[in-house]
């Protein structure tokens, strides 16, 4: 019996010196290791989302950078929506999701549909402020809008067509979204016809016309515009297009019906794509909203309805143009975000 006890005494020694040493070898380890400093970790004060129009958009990509720079700025947690998760959600099918998970903000492009409209009046009555960016839903309860107002918009494209027209004048043709319906851009394409037909030159004919396009998702955007270039002839002077995706799919239009040089782009926003076509001077012009502005006027929006309970109902931005002489900034831009 005692000689069971020693053995097993034996054993238990054994056992802890083992332990011992493995510890030490594990505490070694961990001191080895270059560990952040959790001490050092922020707390946020609130939650904001922000649910992105398109999947890997330039745009969105670049106001979600400078808004989550304002956020950190306000104590505050900025998320992007993955949309690359291969689940189709609908911008209905986020919200209902941010609603239930009581965050403190959201930010987003509305669809114009009415379900998107009361979700987002369901989400202020639950205290939690919704900022409309680009695109406006003013029946809605959204604490403010964020984007481009018409008259600017308006402006921007007469000044670019009158310099594009020959002595003659010429046919413009404005792609619409039907599906999308934005209201600042519908009444932008209504103050430009109004204006065109005040500052033309003597003697000049112009004629505007309105395309609206059925869908909004990009292979029925391609779609219709492939049947604009097979149907309307002879093709417009002037097109402008007023996304991102519309410029797109014109341009390769352009290319794959040998129509290059037969009518000027003017385009909305870029991407790699747009700026080689603007280098190639196939397209003459794109606008450029200052997506610095969007981002940090969503942030500032948020933050000042928190602490005062309102603010501004709608925050201007800036705009810009890329032609020719600056596009090659635009293309430096791209590279350094893409490392």
């Amino acid at each position: 019996m005692k000689k069971t006890s020693l053995t097993i005494t034996i054993i238990l020694i054994f056992c802890v010196l083992v332990l011992s040493i493995v510890w030490s070898y594990f505490r070694n380890s961990l001191d080895s290791l270059d560990l952040p400093d959790t001490s050092a970790s922020e707390a946020y004060d609130r939650h904001y989302v922000l649910i992105p129009d398109e999947e890997n958009s330039v745009l969105w990509q670049a106001i979600y950078e400078s808004a989550v720079q304002e956020a950190n700025e306000n104590s505050a947690y900025l998320e992007l929506l993955d949309q690359s998760s291969g689940i189709s959600y609908t911008t209905a099918d986020y919200l209902r999701i941010l609603i239930a998970s009581q965050v403190d903000g959201i930010i987003l492009k509305p669809d114009g549909t009415d379900e998107v409209r009361e979700l987002i009046d369901k989400a202020v009555e639950k205290d939690i402020p919704v900022v409309t960016v680009l695109e406006d839903d003013s029946d809605s309860q959204r604490i403010s809008y964020v984007g481009l107002n018409s008259y600017q918009l308006a402006d921007t494209y007469l000044e670019l067509v009158l310099s594009l027209l020959d002595q003659d004048g010429g046919e413009i043709m404005i792609l619409l979204d039907s599906e999308s319906v934005n209201p600042i851009q519908t009444l932008a394409a209504s103050q430009f016809t109004g204006s065109i037909e005040q500052q033309k030159d003597s003697g000049q004919e112009v004629n505007v016309s309105l395309y609206y396009l059925e869908n909004s998702a990009d292979f029925d955007s391609e779609e219709g515009i492939r049947e604009l270039f097979v149907n309307y002839s002879p093709l417009p002077d002037i097109l402008i297009c007023m996304d991102e995706i519309l410029t797109e799919c014109a341009y390769q239009a352009l290319i794959d019906y040998n129509e290059v040089g037969s009518t000027d782009i003017i385009g909305f926003y870029y991407s790699d794509q747009i700026l080689e076509a603007i280098e190639k001077e196939i397209i003459p012009v794109t606008l450029v909203v200052d997506t610095s502005d969007v981002g940090t006027c969503c942030i500032d929006a948020l933050t000042e309805y928190h602490t005062l309970g309102h603010t501004s109902s709608y925050y201007s931005v800036g705009l810009s143009l890329i032609t020719e002489e600056n596009v090659a900034d635009y293309f430096s831009e791209t590279e350094e975000n893409a490392t």
